[in-house]
């Protein structure tokens, strides 16, 4: 690898880990509108006499979702492993971005009856294939754009991205539903949150223009010719760091989810508090933590990547009930304080999560194996968590039924951790396709 200085490291770094981020955070925002409205989209789309079934019907369009997401890893994954991670993610953004306004310009069922539903339902498929090619793509260019021995640091920017989508987006709809009445927000209002998207794809599109390919993925194609089959060499060659991945990945984010995006529903759909204020709950409780982000990926450089998951998902078991329990004691703001603190785990999880996944595979597979991986656990643990946990409220009548589902998956964490390679001081570069396939080899022994 040619020698660059540290401050030039640094820069490349920076500049990297701001268009993962910035892309990411439009992506998360266009993303997470959608469940976030689910109790206002419930009736436009899905009629039905019982509210919570009206919403149920509605979580199981975000799992659908997120099931495209695994397709959108494959699609985008070889061609990023192929031709590039920044047309990549060129590309997944602009998808994202109309098919989100797109959503915002639908008519209803009230207007064009089944059909409402199904049109939805398509756009949700392709927000999702264009997101699960994103992830993959933000976390490989920013870890390997980063300086070897502070990969924890700029490789947390990602998640710094999705933080800022979620508050974002949390932050929209609660505006939204603030200043309109019931009325107008069934009617109209319901749709200014995903027509924004317009402009701020714009934004990112011209952002991550102006980023190169990182130095490791240019050094692959000036020395050898890109993999010609990414998906084969991933299942057949890092199989071992697949199923690692999605392990991981469905722990973090069905606890990650159960802390933040399924809080809205719980509180508003289950405990009855108004939407509003439950919206503006989810931009304090995303936002508030988020400096804890950056810290964990640093502490991650110096103490490792398993010691930092390991510590949040421990969090997490011991934070689930009583924090849960304080929610359903009647009070908004102790509901606050109590999902803040819940999400302490969750920022510091996220932390580590994006540098992680890209370090578990070589670069010549980088994009598809994270792209994989991510996007299975992603199925399994965000695409169906509300779904799950608004079933599990509805089917045991114990509002603290979610609770014991996340120390569930927090557990699942830990138990993959637990036979998860340390990678912190792995060099990427000429030598990561031998390391990483040793690495893979040595943890199927574990």
């Amino acid at each position: 690898m040619s020698q660059v200085t540290p401050e030039e490291a640094a820069r490349t770094g920076r500049r990297a880990s701001i268009a993962a981020a910035v892309g990411t955070a439009i992506e998360y925002y266009d993303f997470a509108i959608y469940g976030y409205l689910a109790v206002v989209l419930a009736p436009l789309f899905f009629p039905s006499q019982d509210g919570l079934v009206g919403v149920l019907s509605t979580l199981v369009v975000v799992a659908g979702g997120f099931a495209a997401r695994p397709l959108g890893g494959v699609i985008f994954g070889r061609i990023g492993d192929r031709r590039g991670r920044r047309i990549v993610l060129m590309a997944t953004v602009s998808l994202m971005g109309v098919s989100t306004v797109l959503t915002g310009l639908l008519p209803t069922f009230a207007t064009i009856g089944v059909a409402a539903p199904i049109l939805l339902a398509v756009l949700r498929i392709v927000q999702g294939i264009s997101a699960g090619g994103e992830i993959g793509g933000a976390a490989s260019l920013a870890t390997e754009s980063a300086p070897s021995r502070r990969r924890g640091l700029f490789g947390s920017a990602t998640s710094v991205g999705v933080a800022f989508g979620l508050a974002g987006a949390a932050a929209a709809v609660g505006t939204v539903t603030a200043v309109t009445t019931p009325e107008q927000l069934a009617s109209w209002g319901w749709r200014i949150p995903f027509l924004v998207a317009g402009p701020l794809l714009l934004g990112a599109v011209l952002y991550r223009m102006r980023v190169e390919d990182s130095p490791v993925f240019k050094e692959l194609v000036q020395d050898s010719e890109p993999v010609k089959a990414p998906v084969t060499e991933v299942l057949r060659k890092h199989g071992s760091a697949v199923l690692r991945t999605v392990g991981i990945v469905y722990a973090t984010l069905t606890t990650g989810s159960l802390a933040s995006v399924y809080i809205l529903v719980h509180l508003s759909a289950v405990l009855g508090y108004s939407l509003t204020g439950s919206l503006w709950l989810i931009v304090l409780i995303v936002l508030l933590p988020v400096g804890l982000v950056p810290l964990a990926g640093a502490l991650s450089d110096r103490f490792g990547r398993r010691a930092v998951l390991a510590a949040a998902a421990l969090g997490f078991i011991v934070l689930a009930v009583p924090c849960y329990w304080v929610m359903q004691q009647g009070s908004l703001v102790w509901a606050m304080v109590a999902a803040i603190i819940l999400n302490i785990p969750f920022a510091v999880q996220q932390g580590v999560l994006y540098t992680l996944l890209p370090e578990l595979f070589p670069t010549r597979v980088r994009y598809t194996g994270v792209s994989i991986g991510f996007n299975i656990g992603g199925v399994l643990g965000s695409g169906l968590v509300s779904v799950i946990a608004t079933a599990l409220v509805t089917l045991t009548g114990n509002t603290l039924a979610p609770a014991f589902y996340l120390i569930f998956a927090a557990l699942v964490g830990l138990a993959f951790v637990a036979i998860t390679r340390e990678t912190s001081r792995d060099t990427l570069g000429s030598e990561d396709t031998e390391n990483a396939t040793l690495g893979s080899s040595s943890a199927v022994q574990t």
